[in-house]
Formats: structure tokens, C-alpha cells, sequence
């Protein structure tokens, strides 16, 4: 037997962020093929990893990930990991959001900034123009 790594259904989905439900569909539709058991440690169908970078291109497996993929404490951390990157991302979001609004208020005090000091200059002007049509009346 080859060094094939083979995959679980749920560990392929797992990995390509794919639904089971989409790597059933393609194996039905004859474009991925799922074999029987090959090592023997498994009950289900499970698909090659060749078999399955032939049809989505390279995957990363993280370290690690085949000797956990089975351990249910570990697929409870994934998921809350998964959980967890997701509330990070909507929070960046949210983040990313409140920065723009905030750029746009300063850009908005900015520009009333340089137009009070204009109208300060201009009243300046005026004012020792003023002056200076009084000091020559005097």
C-alpha cells in the first residue's frame, strides 16, 4: 500500500471549509471518488488526498490535525476555535467600521478647524483695516 493519507468525509469537509453535504454531492455526480476502507481503521467511505487536491487544489492539514482529527475533545476545540474566529471577525468588523466613521468626523473637524482659521484671518484683516482707517481719522 502507498503512503496515501486518506480522509474521513467530516475531516475533508472539516479542512476545505465545505459542507459534507457538498463532497457527497460530488462524489454522487462521479467527480470525487470515495473508497471502502482502505487501511482498515475506518467503517465509512473516506477519500484520498490526492483525490481530493485533484479537484480542489492543495490542502493544508495543520500539524497534528490527522492524529486529533477522531477525538471529539478535539473537534469540540476546533469548533469553539472556528466560534471564536468568527466573533473576531465580525468584531473586526464592527472595529473597522467605527475607524472609518471616525476618520470621516475628524476629516469633518478638520475642515471646520481650517475654516474658522480663515474666517479668524479674515477677521483679522478686516479689523486692522478698521484700525488703521481710525488711526487715520484721528
Amino acid at each position: 500500500m502507498s503512503n496515501e493519507i486518506y480522509l474521513s468525509i467530516a475531516q475533508a469537509a472539516d479542512l476545505l471549509g465545505i459542507s459534507q453535504e457538498t463532497l457527497y454531492k460530488q462524489i454522487q455526480s462521479n467527480n470525487l471518488t470515495a473508497v471502502d476502507n482502505p487501511d482498515n481503521k475506518r467503517k465509512h467511505k473516506v477519500i484520498a488526498l490526492s483525490e481530493l487536491s485533484r479537484l480542489y487544489g492543495n490542502i493544508y492539514i495543520p500539524d497534528g490535525y490527522l492524529e486529533y482529527a477522531g477525538d471529539k475533545s478535539a473537534d469540540f476545540v476546533r469548533v469553539a476555535l472556528r466560534q471564536e474566529n468568527q466573533r473576531l471577525r465580525k468584531e473586526l468588523e464592527t472595529t473597522q467600521k467605527r475607524e472609518q466613521d471616525l476618520n470621516s468626523q475628524l476629516q469633518a473637524a478638520l475642515q471646520n478647524h481650517q475654516t474658522l482659521i480663515q474666517a479668524h484671518a479674515d477677521l483679522t484683516k478686516t479689523l486692522d483695516n478698521l484700525t488703521a482707517v481710525l488711526e487715520n481719522m484721528t
